[in-house]
């Protein structure tokens, strides 16, 4: 099954959904999307800054754990 395309903003959003169904993660936590190179081609990756990552590590595995699922149904498109 093709993946489907979506933008960085909306995934953007998406993520911000998913991050608040789980207490671990204040709604001041920013993600930003990257692209990046894989293995099999281009791919993008979710990362939150340095401080938030440290001062919320549950989070930041939340967000880890949501790339690894959303990864599998969502292509970046170039803006």
């Amino acid at each position: 099954m093709p993946k489907q395309p979506i933008s960085k903003c909306e995934l953007v959003h998406l993520f911000r959904t998913k991050m608040d169904e789980h207490p671990e993660c204040p709604r001041d936590i920013q993600v930003e999307i990257r692209a990046v190179k894989t293995s099999s081609g281009p791919g993008w990756t979710a990362i939150t800054n340095q401080a938030d990552t440290l001062a919320h590590i549950n989070c930041a595995r939340i967000v880890g754990a949501l790339t690894l699922e959303l990864r599998d149904t969502y292509d970046l498109t170039a803006e």
